[in-house]
């Protein structure tokens, strides 16, 4: 069972730390893009994708590692405990930040135009704050993979 469940927890991990950064490439692509459609076109794809797939990818991620920490570890072990908060903080800068911003972009887009100046400059900021979170998951895996101290 312990296997199964690491299974379902390592593809939930690929589809959630995958999809983020060929989310980050894609917007690489479409910031330098001359088509003032790429941009309110992907912010919707994306918040799309990312209540229907990222959101439920990262909750079977975490109720997944939490049955094999409790399986075989142990939650105050540092690499657990700091891969938790990192989880955490992900979820909440998704929940209280990325997704709110992404639908005021989308919106001011709508209002705007796909030449939003204002939709432009507020996009710049999501995509570093998701680039940041991008790095909190290469720490992420970097922990379940080496877990220093075991």
């Amino acid at each position: 069972m312990y296997d199964l469940i690491k299974y379902v927890h390592v593809l939930a991990a690929i589809t959630w730390v995958g999809g983020a950064f060929y989310a980050q490439m894609l917007a690489l692509q479409i910031q330098r893009s001359n088509d003032p459609e790429d941009i309110p076109k992907f912010g919707r794809h994306v918040e799309y994708i990312g209540t229907r797939v990222f959101l439920p990818a990262s909750i079977i991620l975490f109720v997944a590692g939490a049955i094999l920490v409790g399986q075989r570890w142990s939650f105050s072990q540092a690499w657990v405990s700091i891969a938790i908060a990192l989880w955490l903080l992900s979820v909440l800068a998704g929940a209280v930040y990325l997704g709110p911003r992404m639908k005021r972009i989308g919106e001011l887009f709508v209002a705007e135009g796909p030449g939003s100046v204002a939709a432009r400059s507020l996009l710049d900021r999501l995509f570093l704050v998701s680039r940041l979170e991008l790095v909190s998951f290469v720490v992420i895996v970097f922990l379940m993979v080496v877990k220093p101290g075991v």
